[in-house]
C-alpha cells in the first residue's frame, strides 16, 4: 500500500570541508491518488536568508491599530449577509463572528473570527474557540444550502499568518460552498469509489487499519476521528485527520465539533513544540448530499515557513507547477511529536 523510493545523490559538500556527502531523497506515492513528495530531511538544515531572527511584535501592534476583525471596528468594517439568508446579517457563537468575504472567490464565501484578541500563537489557541467556530461555519452552510441546494460541495479552511496566505494577522477560517468540488476533492472522491468498486472496502478504513498495524505514523484515535502523519505528505508537518462515519462537514454533529476542537488543539500544541507559527488546514468533504460512495470527510494541515521580515516561501516550482511536494519533516518524527500531546 505503500510505495517509496529511495534516491542516493552524491556530492562535494562545502558543509564538510568537500569531503563527499550523500543523501537520501525519498520519492513516496499517496496510495490513494498515486500523486508523489518528495523528502529530505537534511534540507531543513539549508540556510534560508529570509529568516532571520524577527520579532513579531511590532508587526502585530501596528496591525492592530486598523484590523477589521478586531471587536470595536468589525460591525462597521466588515459585510453582512442579506436578511433573507442569515437574520441579522452575521452570525454569533462565542467569539465567533461570521460574515461574507468582501472579496469572494467562491459562490458562497464567508469569513469567521475565531477570537476577538488580534493575535495568538499556536499554543495559545483553546478548545471552546475552534469549536464555536466549526458550529458557525456549519450555521452559515445549512442557511446557504437551504436557499441554494446546488451548493452541495463545502471547504472548511484556515490560513494562520501571512505565511500561509492570509492577508489580516487576526486568527479567521473562511468556509466556501459550491456548486462543484475543488480540484484535489473531486480527485479524491473518484479514487475513494474507485478503490471501493475494485476491493469491495472503503480505501479509508483499509488505511486507517493499515497504519495503526504498522504503527510508524498512526498518532491517535478519538471518538471515531483518527489523526495520521500522511505517508506522502502535502507540506511540513502533516496530519490527516480521518472521520470514521461522516461523508460531509455538514454530516459533524455537536459531539463531533467538540471532539473535532480537541483534537485540533492537541495538534497545535505539537506544532506549538515543534516552533510552528503558521499553518495551512483545510477539508476535503462530499456532497452535502447526493452519493459519494467509498468518501470519507478528512482534514489536512500542515506547517508553513514562519513568519519573518523578509519572507521565504515553502511553495517553488516544483510544488506550484509540478504539483510535487518537496518536504523536508519525515512523516515517522511528526507522528512521535503529535503523539505526546493525544
Amino acid at each position: 500500500m505503500f510505495e517509496k523510493v529511495i534516491e542516493k545523490t552524491r556530492f562535494q559538500s562545502p558543509l564538510k570541508g568537500f569531503e563527499l556527502d550523500e543523501q537520501d531523497i525519498e520519492y513516496r506515492k499517496d496510495p490513494l491518488t498515486e500523486k508523489w513528495s518528495r523528502v529530505n530531511i537534511q534540507r531543513s538544515k539549508r540556510v534560508k536568508q529570509g529568516e532571520m531572527d524577527f520579532d513579531l511584535s511590532e508587526l502585530i501592534k501596528r496591525s492592530r491599530e486598523n484590523c477589521f476583525f478586531c471587536p470595536e471596528k468589525i460591525d462597521i468594517s466588515t459585510p453582512k449577509f442579506s436578511n433573507d439568508l442569515i437574520s441579522g446579517g452575521r452570525i454569533t457563537r462565542g467569539e465567533t463572528r461570521v460574515f461574507p468575504n468582501l472579496f469572494p472567490f467562491a459562490r458562497h464565501h464567508a469569513v469567521a473570527t475565531i477570537t476577538e484578541k488580534h493575535f495568538l500563537r499556536t499554543g495559545e489557541f483553546m478548545q471552546s474557540q475552534i469549536e464555536n467556530t466549526i458550529l458557525a461555519s456549519q450555521d452559515f452552510c445549512k442557511a446557504v444550502y437551504a436557499k441554494d441546494p446546488a451548493a452541495n460541495y463545502v471547504t472548511f479552511n484556515w490560513n494562520h499568518l501571512f505565511p500561509a496566505g492570509a492577508s489580516i494577522i487576526h486568527p479567521h477560517m473562511q468556509i466556501t460552498l459550491d456548486s462543484r468540488p475543488t480540484y484535489m476533492t473531486e480527485k479524491e472522491m473518484i479514487a475513494s469509489e474507485d478503490y471501493l468498486e475494485k476491493n469491495n472496502q472503503s480505501y479509508w478504513t483499509d488505511l486507517v487499519s493499515e497504519e495503526k498495524k504498522l504503527g510508524e505514523r498512526f498518532i491517535a484515535s478519538s471518538d471515531g476521528v483518527k489523526y495520521l502523519a500522511s505517508f506522502s505528505p502535502f507540506g511540513n508537518n502533516e496530519v490527516l485527520i480521518v472521520f470514521e462515519d461522516k461523508t460531509a462537514f455538514t454530516d459533524l454533529d455537536a459531539d463531533d465539533a467538540a471532539n473535532l476542537s480537541k483534537g485540533i488543539i492537541n495538534i497545535l500544541k505539537g506544532y506549538h513544540e515543534l516552533g510552528v507559527e503558521s499553518f495551512n488546514l483545510t477539508t476535503y468533504s462530499g456532497p452535502i448530499t447526493g452519493k459519494a460512495s467509498g468518501v470519507n470527510l478528512h482534514m489536512r494541515i500542515v506547517s508553513r515557513s514562519q513568519p519573518r521580515s523578509y519572507y521565504t516561501s515553502d511553495v517553488g516550482f516544483m510544488e506550484c507547477l509540478h504539483f510535487e511536494r518537496i518536504v523536508e519533516t519525515l512523516p515517522e518524527d511528526v507522528a512521535k511529536i503529535m503523539k505526546k500531546h493525544f
